[in-house]
């Protein structure tokens, strides 16, 4: 655990009130987002019970799968709210002119985003579209297309959640872990209901930690899902489960629907705790004000819906079960640069996360002791290029090497490059060369030039990205997820290689 998240911690536990661990807020958040609670039955790991959701915290849509038999109705009224919901974030779009290496295109001006309790639920969510995408579509069916699409959405949007910086579904639990900080562990900050009452303790509470202990004991307390707590499963679930099992095998209906409407109730009742809390989370990370670069990561969201949606109209295959070789290290690709894009951001952004940095030899930060704003040097092709130097005095420990590329918050579209790092008298002179955003000799940009004295932190700068070429499916061994050892492309290349 990186020290200035472990000092908060315990001055949290010292307090008794949760820390603020950020001054902005690093992910976008709807105006419209779709609330959804999940609850799973015991057993199959994907099939589901009920589901609370919605756009509006004072009508909640609540829906319940019988205990026994078909959850299509069930899942194809899911399909609809969820679709439904989809489908009105396409309703408006804007023009994005051509550049250099992509056409004219349009994009539509919102995105889905769906806001869940916990990391548990977006797992359940993923098991779920796993298995409804391959669903077969039945035209006497009128619910099964709707359900096929919905698991492609799942999908989908499991997939997004997997991207660092994407807010297209989003576990409430660690959205708000990553602004504020509780004396308890994270484990049990994976609990919804404990970790808010740290954060927003009601005002008869002496503090964030009596209030968790009072929700820890409070009898409307629940669990967030997906899985229901195990004493409530025994006592209140079974017995109904049964009494359904057993009215369904001697076919009265009368009793089995006077359970289902039972059921309904004991279990909307059950999550409505939750979804009060779901909303009180969403006003407090509201007001918080967005950080510069959430704008541009929403952007990049609605672009990738946008693409999505194209994709569904015009193609419409469900991902397979398994990826092969190539597609794995393509996300694995994607993945890896979108972690290390929102590590940079964040650091660009928000003091806290520079400060964070500096305990870690990420980043360093100390006055201007001198600077040469008119060091030149010869380039490539031997035209003079203008590379102004500066020297900062740091305390920070400096574990960096000569050649790494920094960034400055102060100075956004500038980049740094260290020349040299020199210990002196307790702190460390380090020696940068700005390599970009200061223009050229004939037309200078002297606002990237800091003044002697000015304090400045610098971290890693953001790489620019360029995804891998990687070879095509045909081209892989067939170890990897290539043609079969029969194939004729494996027959030529042994020719090729006699």
């Amino acid at each position: 655990m990186i020290r200035l998240t472990s000092l908060l911690r315990m001055r949290a536990a010292h307090t008794g009130n949760a820390q603020r661990a950020s001054q902005l807020r690093h992910l976008h958040l709807s105006d419209q987002p779709l609330m959804l609670l999940a609850l799973k039955q015991t057993g199959p790991a994907a099939r589901p019970l009920a589901v609370m959701l919605g756009t509006d915290p004072h009508r909640p849509q609540f829906l319940l799968a019988p205990p026994s038999g078909s959850t299509t109705p069930m899942l194809a009224a899911l399909a609809d709210a969820v679709t439904a919901y989809i489908d009105a974030c396409q309703r408006h779009s804007e023009h994005l002119p051509a550049t250099s290496n992509k056409p004219a295109r349009r994009r539509y001006t919102d995105a889905p985003q769906i806001l869940v309790p916990n990391p548990q639920t977006v797992q359940h969510l993923k098991d779920l579209g796993d298995d409804l995408r391959f669903r077969s579509v039945d035209d006497h069916s009128p619910g099964s297309r709707a359900v096929q699409r919905l698991g492609h959405w799942l999908t989908y949007l499991t997939d997004r959640a997997d991207l660092a910086g994407s807010a297209a579904l989003i576990p409430m639990t660690s959205f708000l872990g990553m602004h504020w900080l509780s004396g308890q562990s994270p484990l049990e900050d994976e609990d919804l209901a404990t970790l808010l009452a740290w954060i927003d303790p009601p005002r008869h509470t002496a503090s964030g930690r009596e209030a968790a202990l009072e929700a820890e004991d409070a009898a409307t307390h629940r669990p967030a899902g997906p899985a229901p707590d195990a004493v409530f499963d025994n006592d209140h679930l079974a017995p109904l489960f049964d009494a359904y099992a057993r009215a369904r095998r001697q076919s009265l209906g009368q009793e089995q629907t006077r359970t289902l409407l039972e059921l309904d109730r004991l279990l909307a009742t059950y999550l409505q705790p939750t979804w009060d809390l779901m909303w009180q989370a969403y006003t407090l990370l509201q007001a918080l004000p967005d950080a510069k670069s959430t704008a541009r990561r929403w952007a990049h969201e609605r672009t990738a819906f946008t693409d999505e949606c194209l994709y569904l109209a015009q193609d419409g295959r469900p991902r397979p079960a398994r990826d092969h070789a190539v597609a794995a290290a393509v996300r694995l690709a994607r993945m890896e640069h979108a972690a290390a894009a929102f590590a940079a951001e964040r650091a660009a952004d928000d003091p806290f996360v520079r400060a964070e940095l500096r305990t870690t030899g990420e980043a360093f930060g100390g006055p201007v002791t001198a600077i040469d704003p008119e060091h030149t040097l010869s380039g490539p092709s031997g035209r003079t290029q203008w590379r102004p130097r500066l020297t900062v005095s740091t305390p920070d420990p400096v574990p960096m090497e000569p050649g790494q590329l920094l960034a400055c918050h102060t100075y956004p579209n500038a980049r740094y490059k260290i020349c040299e790092v020199t210990p002196a008298d307790g702190d460390t002179l380090v020696e940068l060369e700005i390599t970009a955003g200061m223009g050229t000799i004939a037309r200078p940009n002297h606002a990237v030039l800091p003044d002697a004295g000015a304090l400045l932190v610098f971290t890693s700068a953001p790489a620019s990205y360029r995804m891998p070429e990687f070879p095509a499916r045909e081209q892989t061994p067939w170890t990897h997820g290539g043609p079969p050892p029969d194939h004729p492309d494996h027959s030529n290349e042994g020719e090729d290689q006699q």
